[in-house]
């Protein structure tokens, strides 16, 4: 249609002016128009470029890859000009796994981020850059994942980082692989070693990190498109979060007081009090879920205004431990009589219970606050985090990146520690800020190892510069976001 003025008559004959009649109307067409994109296969289609294989066609530069969609098999060739396609497997692979703290995804996202108050502070450490590089490189040549997991999603819900930045950087790193959380870990294990205590046997524990992984396939391939869903926190979530950690810092705080006056008890004797809270919590969660329980109907029932929370009619992770154990005692023929009364056995013997590997590391990590305390240092922890990641993930990982006074309470224990409570079974190596470069030269010394076969699929199928940092993340990541 020839451009109509504003003031001409309009198109459609009706004698009005072409402004008073259909403008706004072919405005809004063209508008539809612009944002219609035209798509087809060879869209998906991208370099590295070969020449074309089919004797019909061998046309250069042609044979590109077919985007693939992340934790696929195999990819495809197929040639722009005749559609000629080859399909090719990937090679298997063996990742390493390595835990990285949110700490280390938040400087990251400061260094990241240009207009972070923390951005100048963070880019001046030549360290930050140097781990952007390595971990970049050793991501995206396949030889290590670094799995997220909830303590990332809640750390960064009430840090001081927009919560979508720093889902974008481990997201990253992850690829979507998220690790159960430590309840769900802590009960597998003490319902396959009360199934073990049960019948007098000695409990083998499987640490292959695939099982503690929702999606259980860490080792494939993650080349091409990632597909991310992403929510936002539901209603009141991150005000939950403040106040539990805020109950957490609390209680903390008065057991660090006791720890400090406490100064006669033993390393072991003090990891043995640990573990058995283990029931004490148990019932204590359960009691509190009842009381809170039984307060909301009360309100509910009488008519009285009463804000519903959702913890109120959840019941907690423990009892869920406790319904499997009792499901465990009843297969195994346990008269019903006898079931609360060989439960409670079981959480008191606590010999049995340190060979559960969450329970021994946490407990010697918490008997090293209670030895820090006693010693004099003033301030205690304001979470419980570390430790609990840490005693989740140990056993399953091959590297974990820590805060250094979680580092040092794994490896600074008192002469008299017997070997049990050492924690030396596990061959996760540990990584901080205070032996960072060896960090380093371990990410080189993984990508250096890979061999030959995949290194040249990877170049296959991202070119040469497959290994080329991502530097511009967290700024586009910004400019989606509007922020």
């Amino acid at each position: 249609m020839e451009e109509i003025g504003r003031n001409s008559p309009c198109h459609c004959g009706s004698g009005k002016k072409y402004k008073k009649c259909c403008l706004f109307r072919d405005e809004k067409k063209a508008a539809v128009r612009q944002r219609v994109v035209k798509f087809s296969r060879r869209d998906l289609i991208s370099g590295p470029y070969k020449k074309c294989p089919n004797p019909k066609c061998c046309a250069k530069d042609s044979f590109g890859v077919f985007t693939p969609v992340g934790s696929q098999k195999d990819y495809i060739r197929e040639c722009v000009k005749c559609g000629y396609s080859q399909k090719f497997i990937f090679p298997a692979i063996k990742k390493k796994i390595v835990y990285l703290d949110q700490f280390v995804i938040s400087n990251l996202i400061k260094l990241l981020d240009r207009s972070h108050p923390s951005h100048g502070a963070i880019k001046s450490d030549p360290f930050w850059g140097k781990l952007f590089i390595k971990l970049e490189a050793a991501a995206k040549s396949q030889a290590i994942v670094c799995p997220d997991s909830f303590y990332h999603k809640d750390e960064s819900l009430v840090g001081n980082i927009d919560f979508r930045l720093a889902q974008r950087l481990y997201e990253h790193f992850s690829h979507g692989k998220t690790l159960y959380p430590s309840t769900l870990i802590e009960r597998n294990q003490i319902v396959q070693h009360f199934e073990g205590w049960l019948e007098n046997k000695k409990v083998e524990f499987d640490f292959n990190p695939e099982n503690i992984a929702f999606e259980r396939d860490l080792h494939s391939w993650d080349v091409g498109i990632a597909i991310s869903v992403r929510a936002n926190p539901y209603p009141g979530e991150i005000d939950s979060l403040k106040v539990s950690n805020s109950e957490t810092k609390k209680q903390l705080k008065e057991i660090w007081t006791r720890w400090q006056t406490e100064k006669d008890v033993s390393f072991v004797d003090r990891v043995r009090e640990e573990t058995a809270g283990l029931w004490q919590g148990i019932t204590i969660a359960a009691q509190r879920f009842f009381q809170r329980r039984a307060l909301a109907m009360k309100k509910i029932s009488s008519g009285e205004a009463y804000d519903m929370k959702l913890e109120d009619f959840m019941p907690p992770t423990s009892n869920d431990l406790l319904e499997n154990v009792m499901r465990v005692a009843r297969s195994k023929n346990v008269p019903q009589q006898e079931v609360g009364q060989i439960i409670l056995k079981y959480f008191n013997d606590i010999d049995a219970l340190l060979e559960m590997p969450y329970m021994r590391i946490s407990s010697v990590m918490f008997a090293g606050w209670a030895r820090r305390a006693a010693l004099g240092k003033k301030e205690p922890p304001k979470s419980t985090t570390d430790i609990q990641f840490i005693a989740s993930y140990l056993p399953y990982c091959d590297a974990l990146f820590v805060d250094k006074e979680s580092a040092q309470l794994l490896k600074e224990l008192p002469k008299e520690t017997p070997s049990h409570l050492r924690l030396g079974e596990f061959k996760a190596k540990v990584f901080s800020l205070k032996n960072r470069n060896e960090f380093l030269d371990y990410l080189d010394q993984i990508v250096s190892e890979l061999p030959a076969e995949q290194i040249s699929t990877l170049r296959d199928v991202e070119g040469e510069s497959y290994t080329k940092p991502y530097w511009e993340i967290i700024e586009q990541e910004k400019k989606e976001l509007g922020i």
